[in-house]
Parts: C-alpha cells; structure tokens; sequence
C-alpha cells in the first residue's frame, strides 16, 4: 500500500485505500449472492445489454481534487464532490447513523423484474463499489467511522467483490420476492429488485 502524505486524514485515507488496492486489475469472478443467485463481476466494460434491466452505480467525484489520490483517484472526466465536501456530507446531526453522501447511488435504487430476468449493474462512477446480496441491510467492509457510524457490518460484505469504474455485474437467477444489494464501501448506496412470478403486471 502506497504511503500517505502529510496533510490527509489518515483515517480516511486507510479505509478508502483498503478498498480501492488493485481493483483494477481484478479477473472476471463468479460469487455465489445467495442459494438462488450467481453475481458475475467484470473489470472490463461490456455494454451488451441485450435484456434492458440495468443499475447503474453512481458518484460524482472530483477529479481536480488531489485529496482522492491517495485511495485511487478519481476516474470520472468530469465531477464535482472533493473529498472534504463528501466526508463532510456523510453525517448529520440528526442522525444517529451514516446518511451518507447523496451523489452516491444506485439508479434505479428499486427494480422490479419477472424471474429468470437477468440484471446487469455498471459502475459509472470515478470510485470503487460493490454491489453485494445482504440479508438485512448494514454496514460496509472498510472499518472507518466516517462510512459506517451507527451501523452494524453486513456478514456479507468481508467477501464482496470490488467493481472499478467502468465495470459491470450481472445478477441472476434470482428467485420470486425481494432481493437487497448494497455497496459494501459505501453502505447507502443501497437497491431492491423485486423478483415476480412472471404472471403479474407492472415489469420495469
């Protein structure tokens, strides 16, 4: 891991760092999300999209910030939040947990699908993220308070994949009922996909 220089907040430092080293040169990697359902990561950017049930992971880093260089930079050509500005926006005082920074999100954050739909997720920020089956919505995996406050880490997000920008996921074989993924980096970037049976209307 690359040394930090003086002047950033070490704390933050490492827990981005943790999950930013060597996502961009992660293989493709099948992992089991649940009994019923494969995730495929890829750092490669396809675009096939032949289904049309997609999600898109979004950030809107800075890339003029040299505070994001540290833990991987920022990958987006344009974007407007440093690094202070998001630290800043993750807490509230009126919240007891992490409310997190709102340019960070999954879009759409509820999906509904007809089963055996397969659903392929992009990164289309400048950052890491992962797009992880929790059974209860939680904490992520980078032990810094300024990404978890208040919550209780997801047993599902030690194991998750890193996607880079640029890389996709497909979901699949997801059985009938409600399905939570959320980023195991930053914990409020969270989405439903509601599995129907096929036989019921309304299939986004």
């Amino acid at each position: 891991m690359s040394t930090f220089r003086d002047g950033f907040s070490a704390l933050v430092a490492l827990a981005f760092a943790a999950a930013c080293t060597d996502a961009a040169s992660r293989e493709p990697v099948a992992l089991d999300a649940s009994a019923d359902a494969q995730v495929a990561a890829s750092a490669s950017g396809d675009d096939d999209d032949s289904d049309g049930r997609r999600i898109a992971m979004r950030d809107d880093c800075d890339p003029r910030d040299r505070a994001w260089d540290p833990t991987g930079g920022c990958q987006l050509r344009r974007g407007a939040v440093t690094l202070a500005e998001f630290n800043a926006e993750n807490n509230s005082p009126l919240a007891a947990s992490v409310v997190g920074h709102q340019a960070w999100r999954n879009d759409p954050s509820y999906l509904k699908i007809r089963r055996g739909r397969t659903v392929k997720v992009r990164n289309e920020g400048g950052r890491v993220h992962t797009f992880t089956e929790v059974q209860a919505f939680g904490g992520g995996k980078i032990p810094s308070p300024a990404l978890n406050k208040g919550l209780v880490t997801a047993p599902e997000c030690p194991g998750s994949i890193n996607i880079p920008p640029g890389g996709t996921a497909r979901v699949s074989g997801l059985a009938p009922g409600n399905h939570r993924f959320q980023c195991c980096i930053h914990p409020w970037m969270r989405a439903l996909i509601k599995v129907k049976t096929g036989n019921e209307h309304g299939d986004h």
